[in-house]
């Protein structure tokens, strides 16, 4: 990989993300970033499918183009990404890695590349599974407040596009555990996906309480 050893390549992208993603709502802060890269670390060594130094680069950098808070075109995130890995003698693996980036994406309609790359189904499971479980609902009501969403608005929960928190659960959080690539993603989310379903319950208990 050139001069520059993997451990400092590690280092550079992690203080290049820090800079960047500063602006981010705390549901896509640092903490996120290196709850992902737990998770995806986890996969892989359950699952011996990827290249562990292409995966911890892909999800240090796989919120850095996130549409919602980008400030600039695609285009010019993506040259800006391009630009920083060149420099840091990451050129090898860059197409790979802006591959993920652009395809992570939950709410990515149109796919491209290759979206059978072992890093790509790897970090769309991490990043699915921060969506889910008690981290999940607190990122769901946190990211609700930053939108000065309502809570929940009754008797219309499941409705698509539903702008509450608990109308959320049934656009996207809920869906989330059919969704995973690898057999170690699944079993993670079959648990947080439970416990999604069990705060609904208490949830609706409390809202329509009657004594």
């Amino acid at each position: 990989m050139g001069k520059m050893n993997r451990n400092k390549q590690i280092k550079v992208t992690e203080e290049f993300v820090r800079t960047k993603i500063e602006d981010y709502d705390s549901g896509h802060d640092w903490f996120h970033i290196e709850r992902v890269r737990k998770l995806a670390r986890y996969i892989n060594e359950q699952e011996k499918i990827a290249d562990p130094f292409v995966l911890e680069i892909a999800a240090l950098l796989h919120d850095i183009m996130d549409s919602k808070f980008m400030k600039r075109t695609p285009e010019q995130e993506n040259k800006m990404v391009g630009e920083f890995m060149d420099k840091n003698e990451l050129t090898e693996i860059k197409d790979q890695v802006i591959s993920v980036i652009r395809n992570v994406s939950y709410s990515n309609k149109k796919p491209d590349g290759n979206l059978s790359d072992p890093v790509l189904l790897i970090i769309q499971d991490a990043d699915k599974l921060d969506a889910m479980g008690a981290i999940g609902i607190a990122r769901a009501f946190n990211y609700g407040g930053f939108r000065n969403n309502p809570i929940y608005i009754p008797g219309n929960q499941r409705a698509i596009k539903n702008q509450s928190t608990i109308g959320h659960f049934y656009d996207k959080l809920l869906r989330l555990k059919d969704m995973m690539n690898t057999s170690t993603g699944r079993l993670i989310a079959e648990e947080r996906h439970q416990f999604l379903a069990l705060f609904l319950e208490k949830f609706y208990r409390e809202w329509d309480f009657e004594d």
